[in-house]
Protein backbone atom coordinates (compact mmCIF):
# COMPACT_ATOMS: atom_id res chain seq x y z
CA UNK A 1 0.00 0.00 0.00
CA UNK A 2 2.85 2.36 0.86
CA UNK A 3 4.54 1.67 -2.48
CA UNK A 4 1.33 2.45 -4.34
CA UNK A 5 0.93 5.78 -2.48
CA UNK A 6 4.52 6.73 -3.21
CA UNK A 7 4.05 5.87 -6.88
CA UNK A 8 0.86 7.94 -6.95
CA UNK A 9 2.68 10.90 -5.35
CA UNK A 10 5.43 10.69 -7.97
CA UNK A 11 2.84 10.56 -10.74
CA UNK A 12 0.98 13.60 -9.35
CA UNK A 13 4.26 15.52 -9.03
CA UNK A 14 5.13 14.71 -12.64
CA UNK A 15 1.70 15.85 -13.83
CA UNK A 16 2.09 19.10 -11.88
CA UNK A 17 5.46 19.74 -13.54
CA UNK A 18 3.94 19.05 -16.94
CA UNK A 19 1.01 21.36 -16.20
CA UNK A 20 3.34 24.13 -15.01
CA UNK A 21 5.31 23.77 -18.24
CA UNK A 22 2.16 24.01 -20.38
CA UNK A 23 0.92 27.04 -18.47
CA UNK A 24 4.28 28.78 -18.91
CA UNK A 25 4.25 28.05 -22.66
CA UNK A 26 0.78 29.56 -23.12
CA UNK A 27 1.47 32.46 -20.74
CA UNK A 28 -1.06 31.49 -18.06
CA UNK A 29 1.17 30.17 -15.28
CA UNK A 30 -0.13 32.67 -12.70
CA UNK A 31 -3.67 32.98 -11.42
CA UNK A 32 -4.01 36.23 -9.49
CA UNK A 33 -7.23 37.51 -7.84
CA UNK A 34 -6.98 40.80 -9.72
CA UNK A 35 -6.02 39.05 -12.95
CA UNK A 36 -7.82 35.73 -13.33
CA UNK A 37 -7.06 33.43 -16.20
CA UNK A 38 -9.16 34.20 -19.30
CA UNK A 39 -11.74 31.61 -20.37
CA UNK A 40 -10.05 31.19 -23.76
CA UNK A 41 -6.47 30.77 -24.87
CA UNK A 42 -4.50 33.94 -25.57
CA UNK A 43 -1.58 33.62 -27.96
CA UNK A 44 1.05 36.27 -28.70
CA UNK A 45 3.77 35.40 -31.21
CA UNK A 46 5.79 36.82 -34.13
CA UNK A 47 5.85 33.53 -36.05
CA UNK A 48 3.41 30.62 -35.90
CA UNK A 49 4.25 27.37 -37.68
CA UNK A 50 1.52 24.84 -38.42
CA UNK A 51 2.93 21.35 -38.95
CA UNK A 52 1.65 17.91 -39.79
CA UNK A 53 5.01 16.24 -39.07
CA UNK A 54 8.38 17.11 -37.55
CA UNK A 55 9.86 18.10 -40.93
CA UNK A 56 6.77 19.36 -42.80
CA UNK A 57 5.46 22.89 -42.25
CA UNK A 58 2.67 23.62 -44.74
CA UNK A 59 1.54 26.90 -43.15
CA UNK A 60 3.60 29.73 -41.69
CA UNK A 61 2.13 32.90 -40.17
CA UNK A 62 4.58 35.76 -39.78
CA UNK A 63 4.32 39.33 -38.51
CA UNK A 64 6.98 42.01 -38.54
CA UNK A 65 6.89 45.76 -38.15
CA UNK A 66 4.78 47.19 -40.94
CA UNK A 67 3.47 44.01 -42.54
CA UNK A 68 1.98 40.57 -41.95
CA UNK A 69 1.86 37.49 -44.18
CA UNK A 70 0.76 33.88 -44.44
CA UNK A 71 2.88 31.39 -46.40
CA UNK A 72 1.44 28.17 -47.83
CA UNK A 73 4.19 25.62 -48.51
CA UNK A 74 4.32 22.39 -50.51
CA UNK A 75 5.75 19.03 -49.38
CA UNK A 76 9.25 20.18 -50.34
CA UNK A 77 9.04 23.20 -48.08
CA UNK A 78 8.74 25.65 -50.98
CA UNK A 79 6.38 28.60 -50.62
CA UNK A 80 3.57 28.19 -53.18
CA UNK A 81 1.09 30.74 -51.89
CA UNK A 82 1.41 34.06 -50.09
CA UNK A 83 -1.19 36.34 -48.56
CA UNK A 84 0.35 39.61 -47.43
CA UNK A 85 -0.52 43.05 -46.12
CA UNK A 86 2.49 45.32 -46.71
CA UNK A 87 3.75 48.34 -44.78
CA UNK A 88 1.51 50.62 -46.88
CA UNK A 89 -1.59 48.65 -45.96
CA UNK A 90 -2.08 47.08 -49.40
CA UNK A 91 -3.23 43.47 -49.50
CA UNK A 92 -1.98 40.93 -52.06
CA UNK A 93 -2.35 37.22 -52.75
CA UNK A 94 0.30 35.46 -54.85
CA UNK A 95 0.73 31.97 -56.27
CA UNK A 96 4.32 30.78 -56.90
CA UNK A 97 5.38 27.84 -59.05
CA UNK A 98 7.99 25.22 -58.11
CA UNK A 99 10.77 27.52 -59.34
CA UNK A 100 9.55 30.24 -56.93
CA UNK A 101 8.31 32.50 -59.73
CA UNK A 102 5.12 34.48 -59.16
CA UNK A 103 2.60 33.20 -61.74
CA UNK A 104 -0.62 34.71 -60.33
CA UNK A 105 -1.01 37.90 -58.34
CA UNK A 106 -4.23 39.36 -56.94
CA UNK A 107 -3.96 42.71 -55.21
CA UNK A 108 -4.77 46.37 -55.27
CA UNK A 109 -3.37 49.37 -57.10
CA UNK A 110 -1.97 52.49 -55.44
CA UNK A 111 -5.44 54.02 -55.86
CA UNK A 112 -7.05 51.16 -53.94
CA UNK A 113 -8.62 49.48 -56.98
CA UNK A 114 -8.30 45.76 -57.74
CA UNK A 115 -5.85 44.13 -60.15
CA UNK A 116 -4.95 40.61 -61.27
CA UNK A 117 -2.07 39.42 -63.43
CA UNK A 118 -0.96 35.99 -64.60
CA UNK A 119 2.58 35.20 -65.69
CA UNK A 120 4.39 32.53 -67.69
CA UNK A 121 6.52 29.89 -65.97
CA UNK A 122 9.51 32.26 -65.95
CA UNK A 123 7.55 34.89 -64.00
CA UNK A 124 7.01 37.33 -66.88
CA UNK A 125 3.52 38.92 -66.82
CA UNK A 126 1.45 37.80 -69.82
CA UNK A 127 -2.10 38.95 -69.02
CA UNK A 128 -3.66 41.43 -66.65
CA UNK A 129 -7.01 42.64 -65.37
CA UNK A 130 -7.34 45.87 -63.42
CA UNK A 131 -9.63 48.76 -62.60
CA UNK A 132 -8.33 52.21 -63.55
CA UNK A 133 -9.67 55.75 -63.34
CA UNK A 134 -10.44 55.41 -67.06
CA UNK A 135 -12.41 52.19 -66.56
CA UNK A 136 -11.85 48.44 -66.56
CA UNK A 137 -8.75 47.19 -68.42
CA UNK A 138 -7.84 43.74 -69.75
CA UNK A 139 -4.41 43.35 -71.38
CA UNK A 140 -2.19 40.62 -72.82
CA UNK A 141 1.59 40.91 -73.24
CA UNK A 142 4.24 39.05 -75.22
CA UNK A 143 7.37 37.51 -73.70
CA UNK A 144 9.23 40.83 -74.08
CA UNK A 145 6.64 42.60 -71.93
CA UNK A 146 5.05 44.56 -74.79
CA UNK A 147 1.27 44.87 -74.66
CA UNK A 148 -0.23 43.16 -77.74
CA UNK A 149 -3.93 43.40 -76.90
CA UNK A 150 -5.77 45.93 -74.77
CA UNK A 151 -9.46 46.06 -73.94
CA UNK A 152 -10.81 49.10 -72.12
CA UNK A 153 -14.31 49.61 -70.78
CA UNK A 154 -15.29 53.18 -69.86
CA UNK A 155 -18.42 55.26 -69.41
CA UNK A 156 -18.42 56.36 -73.07
CA UNK A 157 -18.14 52.80 -74.41
CA UNK A 158 -15.57 50.10 -75.05
CA UNK A 159 -12.24 50.14 -76.91
CA UNK A 160 -10.27 47.16 -78.25
CA UNK A 161 -6.67 47.78 -79.37
CA UNK A 162 -4.29 45.35 -81.12
CA UNK A 163 -0.54 46.14 -81.18
CA UNK A 164 2.45 44.67 -83.01
CA UNK A 165 5.44 42.89 -81.42
CA UNK A 166 6.96 46.27 -80.43
CA UNK A 167 3.77 47.42 -78.72
CA UNK A 168 2.74 49.87 -81.47
CA UNK A 169 -1.08 50.06 -81.90
CA UNK A 170 -2.01 48.85 -85.39
CA UNK A 171 -5.76 48.22 -85.10
CA UNK A 172 -8.52 49.64 -82.97
CA UNK A 173 -12.23 49.00 -82.50
CA UNK A 174 -14.00 51.69 -80.51
CA UNK A 175 -17.11 53.78 -80.08
CA UNK A 176 -17.31 57.50 -80.84
CA UNK A 177 -20.47 59.36 -79.86
CA UNK A 178 -22.31 56.05 -79.66
CA UNK A 179 -21.22 54.87 -83.13
CA UNK A 180 -18.78 52.06 -83.87
CA UNK A 181 -15.46 52.58 -85.71
CA UNK A 182 -12.59 50.37 -86.87
CA UNK A 183 -9.18 51.97 -87.48
CA UNK A 184 -6.09 50.33 -89.05
CA UNK A 185 -2.64 51.93 -88.70
CA UNK A 186 0.72 51.33 -90.39
CA UNK A 187 4.16 50.98 -88.78
CA UNK A 188 4.68 54.75 -88.92
CA UNK A 189 1.59 55.27 -86.77
CA UNK A 190 -0.55 56.83 -89.51
CA UNK A 191 -4.11 55.66 -90.03
CA UNK A 192 -4.24 53.61 -93.27
CA UNK A 193 -7.83 52.38 -93.30
CA UNK A 194 -11.03 53.29 -91.53
CA UNK A 195 -14.53 51.91 -91.19
CA UNK A 196 -17.29 53.75 -89.41
CA UNK A 197 -20.91 54.76 -89.47
CA UNK A 198 -23.42 57.29 -88.27
CA UNK A 199 -27.19 57.21 -88.11
CA UNK A 200 -27.48 57.73 -91.88
CA UNK A 201 -24.61 55.88 -93.54
CA UNK A 202 -21.62 53.57 -93.36
CA UNK A 203 -18.11 54.52 -94.57
CA UNK A 204 -15.01 52.52 -95.53
CA UNK A 205 -11.96 54.70 -96.25
CA UNK A 206 -8.47 53.89 -97.54
CA UNK A 207 -5.74 56.39 -96.69
CA UNK A 208 -2.20 57.12 -97.87
CA UNK A 209 1.01 56.47 -95.96
CA UNK A 210 0.75 59.82 -94.15
CA UNK A 211 -2.97 59.63 -93.49
CA UNK A 212 -4.23 61.45 -96.58
CA UNK A 213 -7.56 60.35 -98.06
CA UNK A 214 -7.16 57.99 -101.07
CA UNK A 215 -10.51 56.25 -101.58
CA UNK A 216 -13.83 55.94 -99.82
CA UNK A 217 -16.82 53.65 -100.09
CA UNK A 218 -19.95 55.15 -98.62
CA UNK A 219 -23.69 54.79 -98.71
CA UNK A 220 -26.53 57.30 -99.00
CA UNK A 221 -30.23 57.34 -99.70
CA UNK A 222 -29.52 56.47 -103.35
CA UNK A 223 -27.27 53.48 -102.63
CA UNK A 224 -23.51 53.08 -102.57
CA UNK A 225 -20.79 55.44 -103.82
CA UNK A 226 -17.08 54.86 -104.41
CA UNK A 227 -14.93 58.02 -104.44
CA UNK A 228 -11.26 58.37 -105.44
CA UNK A 229 -9.08 61.26 -104.27
CA UNK A 230 -5.93 62.92 -105.63
CA UNK A 231 -2.69 63.26 -103.57
CA UNK A 232 -4.01 66.49 -102.07
CA UNK A 233 -7.14 64.75 -100.78
CA UNK A 234 -9.49 66.32 -103.32
CA UNK A 235 -12.17 64.10 -104.99
CA UNK A 236 -11.01 63.04 -108.46
CA UNK A 237 -13.51 60.44 -109.62
CA UNK A 238 -16.48 58.54 -108.34
CA UNK A 239 -18.65 55.54 -109.13
CA UNK A 240 -21.42 55.78 -110.15
CA UNK A 241 -20.80 59.09 -111.88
Amino acid sequence: MTDELNQLRREVARLRRDLDHVLRVIGQEEKLPQQPRPPFLLLDAEVISIRHSSDKMPILLKAEEGYACIYLNDNEGRARGLFQVDDEGSARFEIWNKDQEVVVSIGETKDGAGEIFVASADGKPRAGLKAHELGGIVSAQNSAGQTNVLMLGKDQGGTFVVADAQGRPVAEIATVDGEGIVSIKGKAGYQMAYMGCDENRGVIAVLGKEGEQAAALTSNEKGGTLVFFDPKGEPRASLPK
